[in-house]
């Protein structure tokens, strides 16, 4: 963690210079100002003796768990950027021509060893950096690939390089762009890749050491983004492998990439792949919200690809149309008084909408899973057996499932209750059902970006059979002989 603590001044202005602190852990940033002049979205830029930084603010938060600076408010921050020359004016990072980035889990998902050694004649040990390729990931626009850097101890302080030296091969990822971009677009590019590598690996921690190349700029920039890029910390598994490795997928890995980064910046997608990130980062939530969530995601990614709600805005319209012609009007102008209304156009569109909607609804919510469920091997109905062995039962011996046990309607009847404040508890999965239920869907969820990625659904469920933290609940998707492909 770092903590800095001196003179800040706000950007534009030429008033004096406030204390203020600000700390950086990770992936984390907190600021600090006695500044009392106001909170709209503004820079401070101040230096610590050693480097300047500029911290991008937007209004005031609460107070974090690391403050130790008194009398002073706490800011939103966006960004933080280091280096030692002049910043850029105003909110925004522009002319970046790269951006670098470390991802610690990278160095198991790669498999590879970076640094060779051996032993001269002589019997002196020696150590170099191996030569490897860059690994493309997308061909251009921009250029992102992974790297490997090398560096040494050698100008650590806090190595005795008398007695011992350290040598690195660290792989990084870069971004490279074929016309200079802003820091939003560089933003969403480490972004898309996280979240690849997310399900790749199926745990990610932070990202560091984020360095920018911008034009005219022979010093390089190093970029703090204040977003939590974790995932699935909470469900690490005692276990704890990557859940691919390189070489299981090095074949198309550039073209998973590509494919994966389309569909990151495919609006029609955007909410229901963010819902399912935001509810796997390492912040706490309740396993009821989890649940609901993910029931969520799969209706919404059910009803996108369906085009039901297009196909009822369509129907909607054209109600409408219908309902304002003379026929149309005469029609319903009987039917609205016998059921109190006038005939206007308020009460029409009502209509239509009403109508429009039940289109949407035709198809249930249990009927969209069963749907979704046929398409990734069953996954959902594989386990409604033992999921049924879960429910509390009067008699110890009774070990068969219930027969009226459906599976589907319970997972709906549990979106309902939870979603709506519902009294009646029937059919509410158990604590014990509902925690196997969510790991039931993550895997679902993560076989269908899988495919998004252009991997077979063949290929998703060969990858997920084999997970760790969803074993139990996968473990029935595998075939007769079926051993894990990666070591």
């Amino acid at each position: 963690m770092e903590r800095h603590i001196g003179l800040w001044r706000k950007e534009y202005e030429n008033n004096k210079p406030t204390v203020a602190e600000l700390i950086i852990d990770g992936n984390h940033i907190e600021f600090y100002n006695r500044d009392v002049q106001g909170i709209n979205a503004c820079a401070y830029i101040g230096e610590d003796g050693t480097c300047r930084y500029k911290v991008f603010t937007n209004g005031s938060d609460r107070y974090g768990k690391y403050r130790t600076l008194d009398n002073a408010t706490s800011y939103r921050v966006l960004y933080v950027l280091k280096q030692n020359c002049d910043y850029q004016k105003g909110l925004n990072i522009e002319h970046i021509k790269s951006a670098s980035f470390i991802i610690p889990e990278l160095v198991d998902w790669l498999g590879i060893r970076t640094v060779d050694w051996g032993a001269t004649e002589q019997e002196n040990l020696i150590a170099v950096e191996a030569k490897l390729p860059n690994i493309i990931l997308k061909e251009k626009n921009p250029k992102i690939e992974i790297y490997f850097e090398a560096g040494s101890s050698l100008f650590n302080p806090d190595v005795d390089d008398r007695i011992a030296v350290e040598i690195r091969n660290q792989p990084r990822v870069r971004i490279v762009y074929d016309e200079p971009s802003d820091v939003r677009k560089v933003h969403n590019d480490i972004r898309v890749t996280m979240q690849f590598f997310s399900l790749m690996i199926g745990h990610i921690t932070d990202v560091l050491d984020i360095r920018l190349d911008v034009q005219n700029q022979d010093l390089k920039s190093w970029l703090y983004i204040n977003e939590d890029f974790s995932y699935n910390l909470r469900t690490i598994p005692i276990l704890d492998r990557p859940r691919t490795k390189l070489k299981m997928v090095e074949e198309n890995i550039k073209s998973y990439f590509e494919t994966w980064y389309d569909f990151y910046f495919d609006d029609k997608f955007e909410l229901i792949r963010e819902m399912y990130f935001e509810g796997n980062r390492r912040k706490d939530i309740y396993a009821q919200d989890i649940l609901v969530q993910y029931v969520r995601i799969l209706e919404g990614y059910h009803l996108r690809i369906t085009n039901d709600e297009e196909v009822a805005s369509t129907l909607d319209k054209d109600i409408k149309d219908m309902i304002f012609t003379d026929d149309g009007k005469n029609l319903f102008t009987p039917i609205f008084e016998k059921a109190g209304w006038s005939f206007n156009s308020k009460h029409a569109k009502k209509v239509a909408s009403w109508i429009a909607s039940g289109f949407v609804l035709k198809t249930t919510l249990s009927q969209r899973l069963k749907s979704l469920d046929g398409q990734y091997f069953d996954i959902i109905a594989k386990n409604a057996d033992d999921i049924a062995r879960l429910e509390k039962i009067s008699i110890p011996s009774e070990l068969e499932p219930k027969r009226d046990f459906d599976y589907f309607q319970r997972i709906a009847d549990m979106r309902n209750y939870y979603s709506h404040y519902k009294t009646d508890a029937k059919n509410v999965l158990n604590f014990t059902q509902m925690c196997n239920t969510i790991n039931v869907l993550k895997a679902l969820i993560i076989m269908i970006f899988y495919t998004h990625m252009g991997m077979s659904s063949d290929d998703a469920r060969k990858i997920i059979i084999w997970d760790n933290e969803l074993h139990f609940q996968t473990m029935c998707l595998r075939k007769d002989g079926e051993r894990p492909n990666q070591e």
